[in-house]
């Protein structure tokens, strides 16, 4: 089989202890990755004369099985899928075995758009398990890492946030404030969770915070006490569990908000459905790029040639224009006197032969074997053959060969390698292929967005202490009032440099809050971030605040109470940090 492939092998080997399962599968949704493989394929099978048994074509999606063992994965088995009829096509292992190790490995790493096979593909690969690995899908991992886990191994943040890691494995240390997933913000509520987590389960203890000094925009925080809770999170469903009454606890009045109206989450939880989604944009392909290079490439040495510039032709350099270029490979040059080579030959000069004798002449006549020279000295006449001068002299008579405005017709191999190429350029024919990947500009993902929707279910009570510190709870909001909806959209760009979120929670007790947050990486290890939470004039609760008189109520708003007309009120709360990851 083909020699272990690392990649991703830290995410295969905890899909292997997480789900049980040996493979995981993919297609390759990248039509110029399926194109360039399958055609490599082919020009293997070609080698190895085997053509005649191929019906896979390069418009065809790959389909790829990794076998996953205990220290390293290896490439299974490949199917080419054919959309058009419907069937699938199993790919020449042995064949494949043999390809190029770089095209092995461009499959392999899955660093390109895929997208996870459905249950026909497992059964056309002879795997009919109806596991469904919670790892396979790219683009929920990434929307999953950005909002629940950390890739960094030690990440703080300004918002009370923080995640330390183990070096190797997927158990980290975690502190969060608030219970931002049933809309109660950190302003809002300061409580503390603090336990451990990987990447799909959390556990924690609440530890609560100070409501003595309130953060702006909060109309009545939300008081707390030691409790615990549990949350997970998956590529379908997650939720989240929080207890924390206050039966059998001691608060102090000096040290509360309100000894009057004592407001509580005692109990709270919230149970979702999801779901992920690429987001593609236009972007030139590495195919594109290459199309765009070559014409501008083509246009520049087309320029060069048009006019007049040196050319070195067998050796020796001579100013001409390109005429044209046959289909034999045979060039023309117009070649173009050398002025300064006959001036300086018709004025005198210093001439060398092989031998190493000198003379200062004048040329007077040349012909194909021998020049005419006439001494400085004396005007003594003299004649000496081309092949007794030196180098340098042959190609200076060499210049002398064009004395007006003559073509020249040479194999192309006759040009230096630099002519050579530029010739080339100009000639050659830059043509995008037929069918996908024509375009200069492709689909690509851009970003990962996944929509979680589902119900929650808060308990608030109500509650108040006495100079004896004795606390009397006085209502509790409980059934069909308990329960709310909550739906969230998150968002984080493929570059992890950006992420994004919104969030709506609404329930039954009139509770209502909108959420929107944004991060981003300003420089290496440093993102600055933003979250933002709405709680209108008409999100609050009404309360019993007597047990001895029914009758007697008082409303919990959680931003600004609105005046006796109900005009204002509400609070829009603006919280931004930094976070730094290590």
């Amino acid at each position: 089989m083909i020699k272990n492939l690392r990649l991703n092998l830290s995410l295969a080997l905890l899909l292997s202890l997480v789900t049980g399962q040996q493979s995981i599968f993919w297609e390759v949704a990248d039509p110029i990755v399926n194109s360039d493989f399958i055609e490599a394929y082919i020009n293997r099978l070609i080698e190895a004369d085997k053509f005649e048994e191929n019906t896979i074509q390069a418009s065809f999606s790959i389909i790829v099985q990794m076998d996953v063992e205990s220290d390293k994965i290896e490439l299974k088995k490949l199917k080419a899928k054919d959309y058009q009829m419907g069937q699938y096509i199993s790919f020449d292992m042995d064949e494949v075995e043999k390809m190029d190790l770089k095209q092995l490995n461009v499959i392999m790493s899955r660093e390109y758009k895929w997208k996870d096979v459905n249950s026909r593909d497992l059964s056309e690969l002879e795997q009919f398990s109806t596991v469904d690995n919670v790892f396979k899908e790219r683009s929920f991992k990434d929307a999953r890492d950005a909002f629940w886990w950390s890739n960094s191994q030690i990440s703080a943040s300004t918002a009370m946030e923080a995640f330390i890691r183990q070096r190797s494995g997927s158990l980290a240390f975690r502190l969060e404030q608030g219970f931002s997933d049933l809309g109660l913000s950190r302003q809002l509520t300061e409580n503390l969770l603090i336990g451990v987590s990987n990447d799909i389960v959390s556990s924690y203890v609440i530890v609560p915070g100070n409501t003595m000094s309130v953060s702006e925009g909060i109309g009545h925080p939300l008081e707390g006490n030691l409790g615990f809770g549990f949350k997970f999170d998956t590529h379908q469903l997650g939720g989240q569990v929080n207890y924390m009454d206050i039966d059998g606890q001691d608060y102090v009045r000096e040290d509360m908000f309100s000894h009057k109206h004592l407001v509580l989450p005692s109990s709270s939880g919230v149970l979702y459905w999801s779901n992920t989604f690429q987001i593609n944009r236009k972007i030139d392909s590495n195919y594109g790029t290459k199309i765009k290079d070559q014409k501008k490439s083509k246009e520049k040495a087309e320029k060069l040639i048009s006019k007049s510039r040196n050319w070195v032709l067998n050796g020796i350099n001579y100013d001409g224009t390109f005429l044209g270029m046959e289909e034999s490979g045979n060039v023309t040059i117009k070649i173009e006197k050398d002025e300064k080579a006959h001036k300086q030959a018709e004025k005198g000069r210093e001439w060398t032969t092989i031998s190493g004798s000198t003379v200062k002449a004048s040329l007077k006549e040349r012909n194909k074997r021998s020049i005419t020279l006439s001494r400085e000295k004396d005007n003594f006449t003299m004649v000496l053959k081309i092949k007794d001068l030196s180098d340098e002299d042959k190609v200076f008579v060499g210049r002398l060969k064009w004395d007006g405005e003559k073509t020249m017709t040479l194999p192309i191999a006759s040009l230096s390698q630099e002519d050579q190429q530029l010739v080339r350029r100009a000639t050659g024919v830059v043509k995008a292929r037929k069918g996908k990947g024509k375009e200069l500009k492709v689909s690509q993902p851009y970003a990962s967005m996944r929509l979680k929707a589902g119900l929650s279910f808060i308990q608030f009570l109500h509650a108040s202490v006495d100079s004896n510190n004795q606390v009397s709870i006085t209502d509790r909001v409980t059934g069909t009032d308990a329960i709310g909806v909550y739906a969230k959209v998150e968002g984080v760009t493929d570059d992890k440099k950006s992420k994004a979120y919104i969030q709506i929670n609404a329930s039954g007790s009139g509770f209502k809050a909108f959420s929107l947050g944004l991060e981003h990486n300003v420089y290496k290890m440093i993102n600055i971030g933003m979250d933002c939470t709405l709680y209108p004039n008409n999100s609050f609760i009404e309360f019993q605040d007597s047990r001895k008189d029914p009758s007697s109520k008082w409303k919990w708003f959680p931003g600004f109470r609105p005046d006796e007309q109900d005009r204002g009120g509400g609070s829009f709360l603006i919280s931004p940090y930094v976070s730094v990851n290590f």
